[in-house]
């Protein structure tokens, strides 16, 4: 004799129990997944700079292509802080950005610097330049405000300076080729 027991309908309690579980996992999900894409999700970074149409003041004054990586003829004006000026240029090879650097008074030498743009809350570039000052170069998505609490200025939505303390004298042109050298090669 197989005598099948009917099924008990389910009571309130254990209904409220279901409806909790799923609640509770369907929030848990939502919140891990907000937490993923909030910290660990890569934002694509991007630099409008770069697409703006080229104006005089782009022109990087008295210098050609020397073959570098960052497409000089492409620059576009910065800022310019103290005794230099500071462009944004693209790079011969595809989704970098370079920073480039020009003494106002020196007709010859600059330096770069470039990087690729993976991320937008990522620097792209920290260098120092021939002066000794500390440089961000940094794509649209990035957050200033840590930054400017810690003293960095922003000379643009792409550039922070750390100001020196006290003031100092600017290198000789001919250090500054050097110095870009050496950033370049170490």
């Amino acid at each position: 004799m197989n005598a099948k027991r009917q099924a008990q309908p389910l009571t309130l309690f254990w209904k409220l129990i279901i409806t909790l579980s799923a609640v509770v996992g369907v929030g848990t999900c939502a919140g891990l997944w907000l937490i993923y894409t909030h910290f660990l999700m890569a934002t694509p970074g991007t630099m409008a700079v770069l697409e703006r149409q080229l104006t005089k003041s782009d022109a990087i004054p008295a210098i050609q292509d020397e073959g570098g990586e960052a497409v000089i003829r492409e620059s576009r004006k910065l800022a310019s802080y103290e005794s230099m000026t500071y462009y944004a240029a693209p790079a011969r090879t595809s989704g970098v950005a370079c920073l480039v650097g020009k003494y106002d008074l020196d007709q010859v030498s600059y330096w770069e610097a470039c990087d690729y743009i993976p991320d937008g809350r990522d620097i792209l570039a920290e260098v120092q330049d021939p002066d000794g000052r500390d440089i961000l170069f940094v794509p649209d998505q990035f957050d200033h405000g840590p930054m400017e609490r810690d003293g960095w200025v922003t000379l643009h939505r792409n550039l922070l300076v750390m100001p020196f303390t006290e003031p100092r004298q600017p290198q000789a042109p001919e250090l500054l080729t050097r110095n870009a050298t050496l950033q370049k090669t170490g």
